[in-house]
């Protein structure tokens, strides 16, 4: 949702360049266009006063002295009023704040930059944090949370023109590779459990549709299937689908197989092919959330691998849950209305407010 990109000269200049989403700053979607309408944003005493908490709320340190940073330029988006009202898209600004290291940190090598986001300015979440060293070109991205502080990025006083090259990067492309596999393993996690809710949804749909342990089996991994196929090329830039179909698209999955569900007549033989498209819709969705986190071009596999592999396991945690709570329900409820039905009714009632918060 937020990126930030810190540099750094060989002169000791610092440079962030954000980019985010100001709609919870501005305070409403008709404020956020009035602040794009302005030739000059800085000169607006609104604007001005509502990014003042901006570079405190930056916490940069090099060698563990404050760099200090300056807001420098504001780039508002340049949309017509009915996308800033559109519910569904998310314009971004681009900012740039500057600064210089303290003197006690400019001509001393090793340097150790570390950054931190905090709460007294509203970034949203994740924040993709890539931290450069102009003068050698290395550099070190990072998906953070507000208040989680950034690895320690080293900047040695070595030229790397100086440095055998093979080594520089097998040994660079092995830790960064391990920390992006990470972070995005994490990111795809979360993007179910705990953000996910609509996709878990699906999920639990499925589960409640399913008359045994072998056919939930085999839809989860058709459903799997299908999600990865299309999260693999819609990320890699294959294709491209525009939320303003997928989300509703995504919605209406979840009543379908819902109302499935209810109807008790759909066999197995028959929903596959239901799940095999609905995994498609779905996994554009991954693909789109993935997008707005930012896939390392240097690692493009291993970004889709561990996203798609936090996906899975925060499914299958959900779906051991669910497990857990039917045996305990009919066990503790063994003569009660079929509990699958009432399941059914409340994915539908769900689902039903969802659509009514992020269409209305």
């Amino acid at each position: 949702m937020s990126r930030s990109t810190v540099s750094v000269d060989a002169d000791g200049r610092v440079t962030v360049d954000l980019t985010l989403d100001l709609l919870a700053t501005a305070g409403s979607r008709e404020d956020y266009w009035l602040w794009s309408q302005q030739d000059d944003p800085l000169r607006d005493d609104a604007i001005e006063q509502a990014l003042s908490p901006l570079p405190d709320a930056i916490a940069l340190t090099a060698n563990g002295a404050v760099v200090s940073l300056r807001i420098e330029k504001v780039s508002l988006p340049e949309a017509d009023r009915e996308e800033f009202l559109d519910p569904l898209a998310w314009p971004r600004s681009e900012i740039r704040l500057t600064g210089t290291l303290p003197k006690s940190s400019a001509t001393t090598k090793p340097l150790t930059l570390q950054v931190s986001y905090l709460d007294s300015f509203i970034f949203e979440e994740p924040i993709a944090n890539t931290v450069t060293a102009k003068e050698s070109g290395r550099k070190q991205t990072r998906w953070l949370v507000t208040g989680q502080r950034s690895p320690a990025f080293l900047i040695t006083a070595e030229s790397p023109r100086a440095q055998p090259q093979a080594v520089e990067i097998s040994e660079g492309d092995s830790s960064e590779a391990l920390a992006v596999f990470a972070d995005l393993l994490i990111a795809g996690f979360r993007h179910i459990f705990p953000d996910g809710f609509d996709h878990l949804l699906f999920v639990a749909a499925l589960f409640f549709g399913s008359a045994s342990l072998a056919g939930l089996i085999g839809i989860v991994t058709l459903f799997t299937i299908a999600h990865s196929l299309s999260l693999g090329i819609t990320a890699l830039g294959w294709i491209s689908a525009p939320a303003s179909i997928v989300e509703p698209l995504i919605l209406l999955s979840i009543v379908w197989i819902a109302i499935a569900n209810l109807a008790g007549g759909a066999g197995t033989h028959t929903r596959y092919p239901l799940v095999l498209f609905f995994g498609l819709i779905h996994g554009l969705g991954f693909a789109a959330a993935l997008r707005e986190i930012g896939l390392p071009a240097d690692f493009l596999i291993t970004g889709l691998l561990a996203f798609n592999l936090g996906v899975e396991a925060a499914q299958l945690a959900f779906l051991f849950c669910l497990a857990a709570v039917s045996l305990l329900f009919m066990r503790w409820f063994p003569r009660t209305i079929p509990w699958k039905r009432r399941g059914s009714l409340l994915i539908i009632a769900l689902t039903a407010i969802i659509a009514g918060l992020r269409f209305f």
